[in-house]
């Protein structure tokens, strides 16, 4: 059975609903979608995990933009199955990163929480955001399967190493270092790999590399913000006055950054700074801020 006939049998049960419900499934790898989701971890459950799953995040979304490119296969064609929001998949197939990365995400939330009921969550959005892009024709199933291989062995190696990429016992000079040296050696993988115009998510990714580590370590050398301390009234204020500062920076820059390479890769250095520094910064002073003499868990 090809891939093309895989494609046909699941297209045939479409409808209204189905093309809906799996347009909405595919948005949960959006990138508002982690915008809304990893400043939570940081702000309200713990800051060395968050470090951990930025680094997963951000590596993993830039890994698949280059093994994209690197493969360069093509996309199913209008002509040969029902395509739907053509606008979702853009750039070659192969691997899907709507399979690669969300196997990484929710894989290792799952590892991290080691619920039973998380876990199967978990599995259940991996399967159906994978599923969405056969159904919405978007993807060869063969895509989707090397995403979720690729996924699994990055995941793997992030497990095994995951003191260093949360910056675990590392020395302030050494996690600035990384912040910086990271970033710079992935920008110019992608610039060599990538044909121009580089997409604009291998911006994204490097300056909001750059800008969550530096605010990181700025803001627990001189801020000391413990994310669990506060009442359920206060880290709901805190949810709602961090996404509205994070917005406005992402929105409110455009007003003056044009909408080129170095500025969006400035851009988000800001935006990651206003998660990691200016956020924790005004929680810390104005609504939760600790006993005098309480240590300050990373």
């Amino acid at each position: 059975m090809s891939g093309l006939d895989i494609l046909h049998a699941i297209q045939a049960i479409h409808n209204a609903f189905f093309d809906l419900f799996f347009y909405l499934v595919t948005q949960l790898h959006h990138e508002t979608f982690y915008i809304l989701v990893l400043p939570l971890l940081l702000w309200l459950y713990d800051k060395r995990f968050t470090r951990y799953m930025v680094s997963l995040f951000l590596v993993g979304y830039w890994s698949n933009n280059v093994l994209k490119y690197y493969f360069d296969t093509g996309r199913p064609s209008p002509g040969a199955v029902r395509v739907l929001h053509p606008e979702t998949g853009t750039g070659p197939a192969f691997p899907s990163g709507h399979s690669q990365n969300p196997l990484m995400f929710w894989g290792a939330l799952a590892i991290q929480f080691n619920k039973r009921w998380f876990t199967t969550l978990a599995v259940a959005i991996i399967i159906l955001i994978g599923f969405s892009r056969l159904y919405l024709g978007l993807h060869w199933p063969l895509d989707v399967l090397g995403g979720w291989a690729i996924g699994g062995l990055m995941l793997w190696g992030f497990q095994a190493s995951q003191a260093f990429w949360s910056g675990d016992r590392m020395r302030v000079s050494t996690r600035l270092l990384c912040a910086v040296l990271i970033p710079l050696a992935m920008m110019p993988i992608a610039l060599a790999v990538i044909p121009s115009p580089v997409p604009k998510d291998v911006w994204v990714m490097g300056g909001a590399y750059l800008g969550f580590w530096v605010g990181s370590v700025l803001e627990e050398e001189f801020v000391g913000f413990d994310p669990r301390r506060g009442t359920l009234l206060t880290h709901a204020v805190k949810v709602l006055i961090g996404i509205v500062a994070v917005f406005a920076v992402k929105e409110g820059f455009k007003l003056f950054m044009p909408e080129q390479p170095v500025w969006i890769f400035i851009r988000y250095v800001f935006v990651t700074l206003m998660a990691t520094l200016g956020a924790p910064w005004v929680f810390h002073r104005f609504l939760a801020a600790p006993p005098a003499g309480r240590s300050i868990a990373r």
